[in-house]
């Protein structure tokens, strides 16, 4: 005997589920056009409606290039000729075939409907639902599937039938279909939150999974190569910091990340108006590297009006993540790297994640061009911010060695 390996047994069963779906809505379309040969204008119309819902999936994938799993097309189709077999072949005459198709219908929708909502669950940031609400959402939303496919059964009597109950016969009859439905949902909401619970709904839509995977990082990766190309553009008029590059090189060639902005560490002087206001400062000097007693005081020669301030600033990346997990990780990896005031800085279509250090120094020296401290004092400050610029490469390096060990 010859053991047949699953994917293959997997493989064959689409193949045949997809022939039988492409059967079941050639049918359908048949049976339109029987009806409209036979003047059958109500289920003329019905069929070649409940056709053009059938292939939605179809659309779907050529519009927006989605993959749905063969067993949701399949479902989709059977929900649609439970009905037109139905009202075609005259089958809502025989006893109980109305609820057996109430019920399978509203089955199929309920099911639709739990997938629609997990995956919503676990792939949107705008949807929490715990697994009690999940089943009794999908209770409520069949019931009121079975209420609109009630209200199209009496609009149908209305328009085609002249008022002539004809899919609508009784209250009882009406009464019956609403509870049909009704027991359909209960027992796919109470039995989706267990599979949901026990993780076996997961594995059964996982193809689905990947496909949404798919739509959520799109926008992503659009994103991410916009910011490529404004990157390059930067890189070429040396607008970006050189010593920042080898990490921005490294964060923009793992698939979850990309860079927004950088710089690895400055000291700078900076006259500023008033205490706070950003908007009319004013650089008298800037360097990426070791300075010397000399560079501050030819900066604090250009001050004229304003506080003076001495900054010494870690280096700092901010960068987009895929999602919630590659941004825990990425702080993970940068606070083992000494850059312990990382973060996760915002959470909308991605998660914004900001890498810095916690040593940095502010110090006021004076105000209006004049100094307020002594030239020794200016030697200590030189000091200490050479001693932040000097940790910033050590971990800069670090950080670089890290990424490409964990990622």
């Amino acid at each position: 005997m010859f053991n047949i390996p699953q994917r293959y047994t997997y493989v064959e069963e689409e193949k045949i589920g997809v022939a039988v779906s492409h059967v079941l809505k050639g049918v359908i379309l048949l049976m339109g056009i029987w009806s409209a040969y036979r003047h059958d204008w109500q289920w003329a119309v019905g069929c070649f409606f409940a056709f053009l819902l059938a292939m939605s999936p179809l659309f779907i994938e050529r519009s927006y290039h989605i993959s749905l799993p063969w067993i949701v097309e399949l479902l989709i189709v059977l929900a649609f000729s439970f009905h037109v077999w139905g009202g075609v072949l005259h089958l809502y005459s025989f006893a109980f075939y109305d609820k057996i198709a109430h019920f399978s219908v509203s089955a199929i929708v309920a099911f639709l409907g739990l997938t629609v909502v997990y995956l919503l669950d676990v792939y949107w940031k705008g949807l929490h639902m715990d697994i009690v609400m999940v089943g009794f959402f999908i209770a409520i939303f069949t019931m009121a599937m079975g209420t609109i496919w009630e209200m199209g059964e009496f609009a149908s009597d209305q328009i085609f039938s002249h008022g002539v109950p004809v899919a609508q016969i009784s209250l009882h009859d009406t009464m019956t279909d609403l509870i049909a439905d009704s027991m359909a949902g209960i027992i796919i909401g109470v039995a989706g939150a267990m599979a949901i619970r026990r993780g076996e709904l997961k594995e059964m839509i996982r193809p689905l999974g990947r496909e949404v995977e798919k739509i959520t990082n799109r926008s992503f990766l659009q994103a991410k190569e916009r910011a490529m190309e404004s990157l390059k553009k930067a890189i070429e008029k040396k607008e970006v910091d050189e010593k920042a590059i080898p990490i921005i090189k490294k964060l923009n060639g793992i698939d979850e990340f990309f860079t927004t902005s950088s710089c690895s560490g400055r000291i700078v002087i900076l006259e500023i108006p008033s205490l706070g206001n950003k908007v009319g400062a004013k650089f008298l000097g800037k360097w990426e590297d070791n300075i010397a007693l000399d560079d501050i005081k030819n900066a604090l020669g250009k001050a004229r009006e304003g506080e003076i301030w001495m900054l010494a600033q870690p280096p700092i990346f901010h960068v987009s993540a895929s999602d919630l997990d590659a941004a825990y990780r990425l702080i993970k990896v940068a606070k083992q790297s000494g850059f312990k005031n990382s973060s996760i800085r915002a959470i909308g279509k991605r998660v914004a994640v900001e890498i810095s250090s916690t040593e940095e120094m502010d110090v006021p020296l004076g105000i209006d061009g004049k100094l307020l401290c002594d030239e020794k004092y200016l030697s200590l400050l030189v000091s200490l911010a050479n001693e932040i610029m000097e940790r910033a490469k050590n971990k800069l390096s670090i950080l670089e060695k890290n990424l490409s060990t964990e990622f």
